[in-house]
């Protein structure tokens, strides 16, 4: 309970310094999410998600993003998985003069132990080709989660997630910075379905030269996995 303790203050302490520089954005994050092993090696996903703004909600400039993603991920090991996948995303769709990206991406998953905690990693290239420009980016996250009931979670109990991602993006003429620390709580509910709900805070434009932004995040996302 000691090291869980630290670990929370670490994560989302040293961002919350920077709030005097900056006010944060408040977005509500929802996601369905759906996959399917198609052979004991191969898993197949697609998810929906969409930022909308808190500030001015009703307005059509709330709806920031919408996004859709297609994965697939191969295992390995028991502790190495690799895979791939394209998002598609508008910005500001129910604006007049929206913008678009297309993101291809490559990663690895790798399985972890601390005590008798699983860790787990992720490291993902992106290539994010958008109507305004071209840039690469660079993601490292590490997570882990476990039940608050006992040793093994079991259908209608609930289970902590602590997660922190930094990520690196570039072109030919500048780079920047990202961090993205995020605690939440999950359902398992059955039946190859969970709910999850995530509280993020990312802290943004760290190179830009502009100032360091935040943005507070609340994340929802429904699981459906075959």
């Amino acid at each position: 309970m000691k090291i869980f303790v630290v670990v929370v203050v670490a994560i989302f302490a040293w961002p919350l310094l920077g709030y005097a520089q900056s006010g944060p954005e408040w977005i509500w994050n929802p996601e369905l999410s759906y996959s399917k092993d198609t052979s004991d090696r191969m898993t197949l996903g697609a998810k929906l998600s969409v930022f909308h703004s808190f500030e001015d909600f009703t307005e059509k400039r709330a709806l920031e993003y919408i996004e859709q993603q297609f994965t697939g991920a191969y295992t390995l090991t028991p502790r190495w998985k690799i895979g791939g996948g394209y998002y598609y995303r508008l910005s500001n769709p129910l604006l007049d003069g929206y913008e678009y990206e297309h993101r291809l991406l490559q990663q690895a998953g790798y399985i972890s132990y601390f005590g008798d905690r699983r860790l787990s990693h992720r490291f993902r290239l992106e290539q994010r080709i958008r109507s305004s420009s071209y840039q690469n980016r660079f993601r490292y996250r590490v997570g882990f989660d476990f039940p608050l009931q006992g040793e093994q979670l079991d259908p209608g109990e609930r289970y902590l997630i602590i997660k922190n991602e930094i990520m690196t993006a570039f072109n030919g003429s500048e780079a920047d910075a990202e961090n993205r620390a995020s605690l939440g709580i999950g359902w398992l509910l059955g039946g190859g379905q969970k709910f999850e709900v995530n509280a993020q805070h990312r802290t943004q434009d760290i190179f830009s030269g502009n100032g360091v932004g935040h943005l507070l995040l609340l994340n929802t996302t429904f699981y459906i996995s075959r």
